[in-house]
């Protein structure tokens, strides 16, 4: 594999942990956090959405990925680990997807632009629900500790 291959591996990687950080530093009462008034949008369920994505994406791409797997459903209840199995699951199913496109010249079946594109796609996804989690905690009270505050920023480290 070329190097940009493995920095492209390894970038997906380095989300995925920066996703296990933040929910590794919570607890299941942080997971019912929210801001709604109308009680949707906890924790949670920004967690469990963020698996939800990267599965219709994975149905979309490449089915025999997600033959044994299902969404997580708004009534499904969450747990820290729960989600950390989730997460951890799809993140080795998307680095095959990766792999795959690797080894077919950086083409996605499902996602016309590409490898690159695809991962670009995920980050900023989750990206924009890490930002809403943390958003989410803070309002509602929940200690953030400096390095979940400024860790996330430590990409050469994480």
């Amino acid at each position: 594999m070329t190097e940009i291959e493995n920095q492209i591996l390894e970038t997906w990687q380095i989300n995925h942990r920066t996703n296990l950080m933040l929910i590794n530093a919570i607890d299941e009462d942080a997971l019912l956090m929210t801001t709604s008034k109308r009680g949707g949008g906890t924790v949670g369920h920004q967690l469990a959405h963020i698996y939800n994505v990267r599965y219709w994406k994975l149905e979309s791409c490449d089915k025999t990925l997600i033959a044994d797997l299902t969404t997580i459903k708004a009534e499904d209840t969450k747990s820290i680990e729960m989600l950390v199995e989730c997460h951890t699951l799809s993140t080795e199913l998307v680095s095959s997807l990766f792999e795959k496109s690797i080894n077919n010249g950086g083409k996605v079946k499902g996602f016309k632009r590409g490898i690159v594109p695809l991962l670009g796609y995920f980050i900023h996804h989750e990206a924009h629900h890490r930002g809403n989690i943390l958003l989410t905690l803070k309002l509602c009270g929940f200690k953030l500790d400096n390095f979940l505050k400024y860790g996330i920023w430590e990409w050469n480290k994480i």
